[in-house]
């Protein structure tokens, strides 16, 4: 048995017993509200494959959530979807939507979609362990100590090779652990190093560029669980935080559900070999890459200069876009009464983007 079958998407008698439970769903109503019980079902039994479930149920959630809760979805840098077996280093703003997005820009381009590696704390919910592997999804524990965790990404890393180097197929994932709650954009050089040294003694330029790394920029008008990072990080900065039981199943929840404004995404341009070689592959130097290619990535909205006028008391713009972010602010400070520190926290999310493209020029 190949040692990575047990997380290959379902297949087969599998396959068609996930998609039997999944049609019971209220979910799968949803998905298809024209249809009654019994067709929903016959729907999901006609599929074949994952790939058929992805075009068909999986494209329609996704337009529903960017019908609904954008005012719009763009994207730039297409052409270097060009089918090339790829593994995405992604920013990591909403533990959803950011991977979700790629599959719905890859099926509207008439591309396969990709795996994706998301934290087992996703599966916090039933439905999700399910909806998991009919969505290519690899979960990576990021419980445990510093060492479990390390040895968790070592077996993620060569799992990554096997699908990008011997299956042909690409790969999502995001620049460090767990979403950034504070605005900044950085990738963990622990993961560039795992992805290197899963390269069979490679030497690091030729394992990562076996690779073919390209980096993603998604950017969010309006900050999915812009309040919860928010009040987050505030109660970090005051003591020992611990999660309460169905906090993420919250984000989630509210990640794909709230106002999120004009989304773009930006497939930035491939990591070449030359800028590797330039790098001799040291991971921090890697690192650095990867987020110059995302901060050039960035799409600036007015809510990130209002913001950082706000952050440093400097004078607003006088527009209706500044004025609504203000308001924005104002209610997020009544919901969460916290003090300056909540307030402070909010405004870095939105500020932080702007100041990193600035810091890079």
């Amino acid at each position: 048995m190949n040692r990575f079958e047990k997380y290959y998407p379902y297949e087969g008698e599998e396959f068609r017993h996930v998609m039997a439970m999944l049609a019971d769903n209220d979910l799968a109503c949803s998905l298809f509200p024209e249809l009654s019980p019994a067709q929903v079902r016959q729907r999901f039994a006609s599929y074949s494959d994952v790939g058929e479930f992805q075009a068909d149920a999986m494209l329609r959630g996704c337009r529903y959530v960017v019908e609904h809760t954008m005012s719009r979805f763009t994207w730039s840098g297409a052409e270097y979807l060009d089918g090339t077996p790829s593994l995405f280093i992604s920013n990591h703003r909403d533990i959803v939507l950011d991977a979700m997005l790629l599959q719905y820009l890859l099926i509207s381009l008439g591309r396969p979609t990709s795996h994706v590696v998301v934290g087992t704390n996703l599966f916090e919910m039933p439905l999700m362990q399910q909806l998991a592997r009919v969505n290519k999804m690899f979960g990576i524990d990021r419980g445990g100590n510093r060492m479990e965790y390390y040895h968790s990404l070592i077996e993620m890393s060569a799992y990554l090779r096997h699908l990008v180097t011997q299956r042909g197929e690409s790969v999502w994932i995001a620049q460090r652990n767990g979403r950034t709650k504070d605005g900044t954009d950085c990738t963990d050089p622990a993961l560039v190093h795992v992805i290197a040294s899963s390269g069979n003694g490679q030497n690091p330029v030729s394992s990562l560029d076996a690779m073919h790394i390209v980096p993603l920029c998604i950017s969010y008008e309006w900050e999915p669980c812009g309040w919860l990072k928010a009040r987050e990080m505030c109660l970090r900065s005051q003591g020992p935080y611990a999660k309460a039981p169905g906090e993420d199943t919250h984000s989630i929840v509210s990640g794909i559900k709230d106002y999120k404004g004009h989304v773009h995404l930006t497939v930035c341009p491939p990591i070449r070999r030359d800028e590797l070689e330039t790098a001799k592959g040291d991971r921090h130097r890697v690192a650095a890459l990867i987020d110059s290619r995302i901060a050039a990535g960035r799409q600036i909205y007015d809510n990130n200069r209002a913001a950082k006028a706000m952050l440093y008391n400097q004078p607003l713009p006088a527009n209706p876009a500044a004025d609504a972010f203000r308001r924005y602010v104002d209610d997020a400070c009544t919901a969460y009464p916290l003090g300056q520190s909540f307030r402070t926290a909010l405004l870095r999310i939105y500020a932080s983007p702007l100041e990193s493209i600035q810091n890079t020029q």
